[in-house]
């Protein structure tokens, strides 16, 4: 299973590799995209998490994990709060 793996510290390694403050990439994502750089990490890991749901038999907690999610409860409230309905939900409703 391929996905996004990002830890606490993207934010500070994102800014060394495109050589600019973290400071700065907070304030362009938060001025363009009106999103926090949690929220954008959290919304790309959800949209992965869509992806393996609507086409791998995986479990959700498998899933969970190999997004970024360091526990099921946080995924769930993630998933939840992004697209309004459960993981399980979700893959009922690809089916």
């Amino acid at each position: 299973m391929r996905c996004l793996q990002i830890s606490d510290d993207s934010l500070v390694k994102l800014a060394k590799h495109v050589a600019e403050p973290p400071q700065y990439i907070s304030q362009t994502l938060s001025q363009y995209l009106e999103t926090t750089f949690f929220d954008f990490i959290n919304r790309a890991r959800i949209d992965n998490a869509c992806q393996l749901l609507a086409t791998t038999n995986h479990s959700v907690l498998d899933i969970a994990y190999a997004t970024g999610f360091n526990s099921r409860s946080a995924f769930y409230k993630a998933f939840k709060n992004y697209l309004n309905q459960t993981p399980s939900e979700y893959r009922a409703n690809c089916s």
